[in-house]
């Protein structure tokens, strides 16, 4: 069974460039299309037209998709729920999930808001927000978080922030860059420890080898954990050229700025204690905001 590319349309010029990503991925990876449009629950009173102007829109972005693809599979279908729900319904069995970076459109609207984020955050399978232009070339550039419990790291604590990254995403990223023929550029972010940043600071560790130094052991275990990042993957695609990018400083900062360039940014989504499903953290949450190129958020086995 091939799983199908899944993009919510409601109308907006956001939703049709969300159909254009999705049309061009199906027709990459040899996939069919699906494009949902959710009129939300029913209420009881039927909404005159309601039904008329989602048979419209859903019929428009079938005609965008198949002249955009013409070799592909596309179907349309409208559901009589919220686009959160029907989306993350579709996710299940879906190859990717599709959505706008904004909606507004003539039926529920509101593509990332509160219910891009929802589906971004909570979805089975990857979700692709479509921001900047969808054919846009360039690399592909990977978030990469460690992974390690935070007693392995140099200082005693997490030598990161919340990113995103695991060979999920790793295997994503490789598997796209594969199939455009782009280089991929994986970014790790890494900081000293502020206590032991001002310890080093009065002269308590600062100097020798650079393994000798907190900033040195930091920036090592960055290499490392770019290396056993990329390794599984970068087995299966030796033929990706591959940068690797260790930033001392934000990882907003650093995922944005080489993302400045990209056709795509992967990022992971963690499943977290006391949450249902998977959640969005506060660097998933900006770039999804902010990226000048499209974001495709990976669950994380």
């Amino acid at each position: 069974m091939v799983l199908p590319v899944v993009a919510g349309v409601d109308g907006s010029g956001s939703s049709l460039r969300a159909v254009e990503w999705a049309a061009d991925a199906a027709a990459r990876h040899g996939t069919p299309l699906r494009l949902l449009c959710a009129t939300g629950p029913p209420l009881g009173e039927p909404v005159p037209g309601l039904t008329e102007n989602a048979e419209r829109i859903r019929d428009t972005a079938v005609a965008h998709a198949r002249a955009r693809a013409p070799g592909t599979e596309v179907s349309g279908g409208i559901v009589p729920e919220g686009p959160a729900e029907a989306l993350l319904c579709a996710g299940r069995n879906a190859f990717t999930l599709v959505v706008g970076s904004h909606g507004g459109g003539g039926v529920t609207g509101m593509l990332l808001g509160s219910v891009g984020l929802a589906v971004a955050g909570r979805a089975d399978c990857p979700v692709v927000v479509v921001r900047g232009e969808p054919d846009g070339g360039g690399p592909v550039v990977l978030g990469v978080q460690d992974e390690r419990p935070a007693d392995e790291s140099p200082s005693g604590v997490p030598g990161v922030e919340d990113t995103a990254e695991g060979r999920t995403a790793g295997e994503y990223a490789f598997r796209e860059a594969h199939r455009r023929g782009r280089a991929l550029i994986a970014v790790h972010a890494w900081r000293v420890p502020a206590g032991e940043a001002a310890t080093a600071a009065r002269g308590g560790g600062d100097g020798g080898d650079d393994g000798d130094t907190v900033a040195g052991r930091c920036r090592i275990r960055a290499g490392r954990v770019l290396d056993e990042a990329l390794g599984p993957a970068r087995e299966r695609y030796p033929a990706v050229p591959v940068e690797r990018r260790a930033v001392e400083g934000s990882a907003r900062r650093a995922l944005l700025e080489a993302s400045r360039d990209a056709g795509l940014l992967v990022v992971g989504a963690h499943a977290r204690r006391g949450h249902f499903g998977l959640q969005l953290g506060l660097v998933n949450h900006a770039v999804l905001h902010h990226a000048p190129c499209p974001v495709a958020v990976v669950p994380q086995a």
